[in-house]
């Protein structure tokens, strides 16, 4: 069990390296590093000689991708192309086995003809994960992109029942066609069948449930998380197509989008998170494995057929021309019924064949053939897999490179660099309204101010530039506590205690040992100076005041009078205070003078500092005092007060966004995504106000 957890445990650290590494280098398809990634975790001695379950793979990876992929798909859309669904996920799937099967025979001498189908039935079945992978940042059509979406939906059955008929044939040795297309039509259709009767029972329990009252996260979302899984079970068990009955699952869940709705926003937010993470993590799986597979593909195929390897490869390139010239001629003849204009159906035809990409159901077929038979090793099986690895390996690479040829760059909506950049000057916005307005409540107001401005972006700050914002600040508050011993609102040797913490921190924060030294000169010249000339004007007026009372003759009330304004100035001299409680208590609200003072200071030369281009900056100097100040003034009347100028800030975010579109400032678009946003934003901070209460 632990080395089933560490070998887990390794492939998602895989997942998330190469995740990772991706947004580094976009151009790159992200199934690449994937697959880069699971290569080099092959070397760690838990996956030398690795061996995919494909039943286990099967049910845990593909099951639950099948069943979001139709929960997403648009059933309306479906039923309008059923025909193109037919046309190309059975019509073209079995010309492509038949095909392929006898190209794979006549190339490979000695390859019984079961097994020659069994492998074209493996490299048949398209893959939309893949597609999406490799046209991340490609504006495919979209007649294109609906066919290879609806395609891979369905044409994994074909596949798999083609293989099963195959691996069948060569173990029993008996293959009837009528048979054959009987079972065709009983695992396909009763796979759907079975899937549209237990999603249906699904979503009426999932829809009970809320009625009732059991509607909290952790009911429905494990609910949901299960669903797939248990009718892919069911439907394996019955003998029918468990991928097939996934998929008609997700679609009457697609169907049913209304009554899913009638739940919380909280709940809705939670599934939709959690299916994303889930699939996320899913998709990298697949081809995490299929890198962790090759070695083991490899090192198998040199010692089984060293000297055929020229001719393994020499296949594996044939099988994947014979199948994009099929599905060019079979989309350019129109028989994949996209209904495309005669003047893109070349180019139409021609994407659509190089986006065959090929991926995980592929690779679970290929392992899930037969380790023995008849008591020996199964015959070519090392073989297979290493051919179904350079097809699918091909099927990536291909477009990969071709495409971005023929096709234009994405064009989103709109630009996220300008997304983010509105984003900052919305909420650049809304904190100086709610400075201005809010000039009474600094702490609330700034921690309301942090949380917004670590919303708007997640770029990294400068660090250069961070140094330089704490470095003002470091003066401002050497000059604030200045002041204040200045004023006698606090004594001079505390005051002295607490600029040389300050240097001390601003040291340790600092590589250069040097910066912020002129500070404590700064500071000690100063107390020196003030010190020496408070102390001599004092003593002055002491001996003024004794020089009066030696030579003037006055009364006994003014004797008195000047005597106790003496006594007052001489106690008021420095002296060496005693070391007691009552010391520490008037330390502390010393302190807390400092500390608040400090706080409005550098607050305030923040907001005053604070602009689009700096935000994360100041944003991060911000963080530090806000933390150190939370620590000292922690009440629940902050609390409301933060919770009143969240509402205040939503408000005026929503104010930016409308004047800027009245102004013509910023595209429909636009608008329509910053309101997304904001509006998530509250919905999010309402429900945890809500939960705190």
């Amino acid at each position: 069990m632990l080395e089933i957890f560490y070998a887990v445990l390794l492939l998602v650290l895989a997942t998330i390296v190469a995740n990772t590494i991706y947004p580094y280098f976009p151009a790159i398809p992200q199934a690449f590093y994937q697959i880069a990634a699971g290569a080099i975790l092959s070397l760690a001695p838990l996956y030398h000689h690795f061996v995919l379950e494909p039943e286990i793979f099967m049910l845990v990876i593909i099951a639950p991708l099948m069943f979001y992929d139709g929960q997403n798909a648009n059933p309306r859309d479906i039923r309008k192309n059923f025909g193109s669904i037919l046309s190309m996920a059975v019509a073209l799937a079995i010309l492509t086995v038949v095909l392929m099967g006898y190209v794979s025979q006549t190339v490979l001498a000695g390859l019984p003809l079961a097994l020659a189908f069994a492998l074209a039935a493996i490299v048949t079945p398209t893959d939309a994960v893949a597609v999406s992978s490799i046209t991340t940042n490609i504006a495919v059509p979209e007649r294109v992109m609906g066919m290879l979406e609806r395609e891979s939906l369905f044409n994994d059955a074909s596949g798999l029942v083609a293989f099963s008929l195959a691996l069948t044939a060569f173990t029993t040795g008996e293959f009837s066609l009528s048979s054959g297309i009987k079972h065709f039509l009983i695992v396909f259709f009763g796979g759907l069948l079975i899937g549209l009767v237990l999603g249906a029972i699904a979503v009426w329990a999932r829809v009970y449930l809320v009625q009732s009252g059991k509607d909290s996260a952790s009911v429905i979302v494990p609910y949901d998380v299960l669903v797939p899984f248990l009718i892919y079970l069911a439907a394996e068990h019955a003998g029918l197509s468990g991928i097939l009955a996934v998929v008609a699952a997700g679609l009457v869940y697609s169907v049913s989008t209304n009554q899913l709705r009638l739940s919380s926003t909280q709940l809705q937010l939670v599934s939709r998170s959690t299916w994303t993470i889930l699939t996320n993590i899913l998709n990298g799986f697949v081809f995490v494995l299929l890198g962790v597979s090759l070695p083991t593909v490899w090192v198998n195929i040199q010692q089984d057929h060293t000297k055929s390897l020229t001719t393994f490869i020499t296949l594996a390139v044939l099988l994947y021309l014979v199948m994009l010239a099929l599905r060019y001629l079979w989309i350019r003849l129109n028989w994949a019924l996209i209904h495309s204009d005669k003047s893109d159906r070349r180019q139409h035809a021609l994407i659509g064949a190089l986006s065959g990409v090929h991926g995980t159901i592929t690779l679970a077929m290929a392992f899930s053939l037969p380790l023995t038979y008849h008591g020996a090793s199964f015959p070519f099986r090392n073989t297979m897999i290493f051919i179904a690895a350079v097809v699918i390996i091909l099927s990536l690479l291909v477009p990969t490179i071709v495409l971005p040829f023929i096709l234009p760059s994405k064009q989103l909506p709109v630009d996220p660099d300008d997304v983010v950049r509105e984003r900052k000057a919305l909420v650049d916005y809304a904190t100086s309204r709610l400075a201005q307005e809010n000039p009474d409540s600094a702490a609330a107001t700034q921690t309301v101010i942090e949380i917004l401005n670590s919303q708007a972006t997640n770029e990294r700050p400068d660090r250069h530039k961070v140094q330089g914002l704490l470095n003002h600040a470091t003066k401002i508050e050497t000059q604030t506590v200045q002041q204040m011993a200045d004023d006698g609102v606090i004594t001079q040797a505390f005051a002295a205690r607490y600029i040389r913490i300050l240097v001390f921190k601003s040291q340790l924060s600092s590589h250069n040992p040097f910066v912020n030294l002129t500070l404590w000169f700064r500071f000690v010249s100063h107390r020196v100076r003030h010190g020496f000339s408070r102390r001599f004007r004092r003593q002055a007026r002491i001996r003024k005041q004794q020089e009066w009372l030696a030579t003037h003759d006055a009364s006994p009330e003014q004797r008195a009078a000047q005597q106790r304004r003496l006594a007052l100035e001489q106690r008021r001299l420095p002296r060496k205070r005693q070391h007691n409680r009552a010391v520490d208590q008037e330390r502390r609200a010393d302190y807390l003078k400092i500390e608040s003072t400090v706080y409005e200071n550098v607050m305030t030369f923040l907001t005053e500092t604070a602009s689009v281009e700096n935000q994360a900056e100041v944003n991060a100097v911000r963080n530090y005092y806000n933390a150190r100040h939370r620590r000292f003034n922690a009440s629940d009347a902050t609390s409301e007060a933060q919770n009143e100028m969240f509402i205040q800030a939503f408000q005026y975010e929503y104010t930016y966004i409308r004047e800027q579109r009245s102004a013509q400032r910023v595209s429909a678009a636009m608008a329509e995504e910053l309101y997304q946003q904001v509006s998530t934003d509250q919905m999010l901070y309402m429900q945890e106000f809500a939960d705190a209460d």
